[in-house]
């Protein structure tokens, strides 16, 4: 990010930004089907049921081709659009339509790799579904350094998003296919199977519409009523949220599935360890990464990117912060209960909070700019978490208000106060003057953090597994 700032500016980063989040709505054509594929191959798979799987996964590969051509044609109409609608700079309206187009080929390629991408998360393959990301992430990010310090602008970087994406999408392809032997495709669907997929993918693409709304409506906002230079100071400070949040994701990825074939046994119980254990990590996860945001987010900022973004970037880093600590277990549970199969509610209640959002962002920007949006997406999600969420969890699959919100915040925020309360003390006396002490101070303080989740956070049962897994791993490092 700051070399890409440095190299296009930061009003052409905030072009770029608005831009990819208006087509990163087109994605929302996916209409739940990755999911469902996600939750009826992990079914299908677990049962031997493997022609079904053939005619599901046959029937979404045939609705996407169609799905990726209207996403090239709406990219078009929204890139002649954008200028008419957002404050885009003259200097960047010609390019904005090839920008927009190469990207809504881009999200129509994602939409085709969702299909193979669900088949891999269905068969709980979730070291090769990280490595195909990473891989992807890594190509990416190489491709963007060279084009970047060669002086390319706009259409260049939407260049790289879509050649990293065909890399990506026919390498998952391939690695779905020769982890499931027994898929066979064909260019065919099934009226019946797509009918079921919209079953469950309907309240699971509301879902999915109403997270995007609550995520990205900021940036638009911002696009239509403040400079453009506004945007890149959100984008820094979400983006750095982003970031943790996929930390968080790598743990979300598996609940669908788990919570999928556990409720094809009936085996309620382990649904509920399952939802309590996915909430608890999640946040054990983020609230360090939290607490430095919040904590040191501005120092850190002003050293990564510039003084000039470390003050405005950094308060709003420390606003999202707070949202952070609750999406954790947020995301876990709704990311269960999806699995087991009860979509329609967490559909609703993300709508509500989207609608919210939205409302308190539009009334906010205006008076407050930045902060008034960060705030705007803040306080909803935080009220859902509270008051929301843990009713709901009682309520599907049994577990109790008081156990949901003591296993999920209470413990892990008791265990982490050391590592505040170290990481305020650092900030105060000993300011980073590099990104290099920074990380140094960061890694320090974080066995701080390992120590409170071990002895507060987790269970005797819990600390007992760790070590035999830890065990496991070394008899096999040394046999080799």
């Amino acid at each position: 990010t700051p070399l890409v700032v440095h190299y296009l500016g930061a009003s052409a980063y905030g072009v770029w930004t608005l831009l990819v989040t208006l087509t990163a709505y087109l994605g929302l054509l996916d209409l739940g089907v990755r999911s469902a594929v996600t939750r009826y191959v992990a079914r299908c798979h677990s049962q031997g049921d493997h022609a079904t799987a053939i005619r599901i996964v046959s029937t979404a590969l045939v609705l996407f081709a169609g799905m990726a051509g209207a996403t090239l044609l709406a990219s078009v109409g929204l890139g002649l659009a954008v200028p008419r609608v957002f404050n885009i700079p003259v200097e960047y309206r010609e390019s904005t339509v090839i920008v927009m187009a190469l990207a809504g080929a881009s999200a129509g390629v994602a939409l085709v790799n969702g299909v193979f991408g669900g088949v891999i998360v269905g068969l709980q393959r979730f070291d090769l579904i990280c490595a195909l990301d990473v891989g992807t992430a890594l190509l990416r990010a190489a491709l963007v350094l060279r084009v970047i310090v060669a002086g390319g602008g706009l259409v260049e970087l939407a260049s790289i998003q879509l050649v990293s994406r065909i890399a990506g999408g026919l390498l998952t392809a391939w690695v779905s296919l020769r982890f499931y032997p027994q898929l066979r495709l064909r260019p065919e669907w099934s009226w019946p199977h797509l009918r079921l997929i919209f079953s469950y993918g309907g309240y699971s693409f509301g879902a999915q519409l109403s997270a995007a709304v609550i995520d990205r409506s900021g940036v638009i906002i911002i696009g239509a009523f403040l400079p453009m230079t506004a945007v890149t100071v959100l984008a820094i400070a979400s983006g750095l949220v982003d970031y943790a949040r996929i930390l968080a994701g790598g743990i979300r990825t598996t609940l669908p599935p788990l919570a999928s074939a556990l409720e094809a046994r009936g085996r309620r119980q382990e649904l509920q360890d399952l939802m309590l254990w996915g909430a608890r990590c999640c946040t054990m996860l983020v609230l360090p990464i939290a607490a430095t945001f919040a904590l040191r987010g501005s120092s850190f900022i002003g050293l990564w990117m510039g003084a000039e973004y470390g003050g405005p970037a950094g308060e709003v880093l420390a606003i999202l912060a707070l949202r952070l600590v609750f999406l954790g277990a947020t995301g876990a549970a709704a990311n269960v209960m999806l699995g087991a199969g009860r979509p329609r509610a967490v559909a609703g209640m993300f709508a509500a909070e989207a609608v919210v959002t939205v409302a308190a962002i539009a009334l906010l920007v205006r008076p407050f700019g930045v902060a008034g949006v960060a705030w705007g997406m803040t306080v909803p999600g935080v009220a859902a978490g509270v008051l929301l969420w843990p009713w709901y969890a009682g309520h599907s699959v049994g577990v109790g208000v008081r156990q949901y919100v003591i296993s999920s915040w209470v413990l892990p925020v008791t265990a982490v106060s050391p590592f505040v309360a170290a990481t305020w003390l650092v900030e105060r006396l000993w300011p980073a003057p590099s990104l290099l002490v920074f990380f140094a101070q960061v890694a320090v303080l974080v066995p701080l953090a390992l120590l409170g989740f071990w002895h507060v956070s987790l269970s005797d049962h819990e600390r007992q597994r760790c070590l035999a897994m830890f065990g496991r791993s070394a008899v096999t490092d040394v046999r080799g």
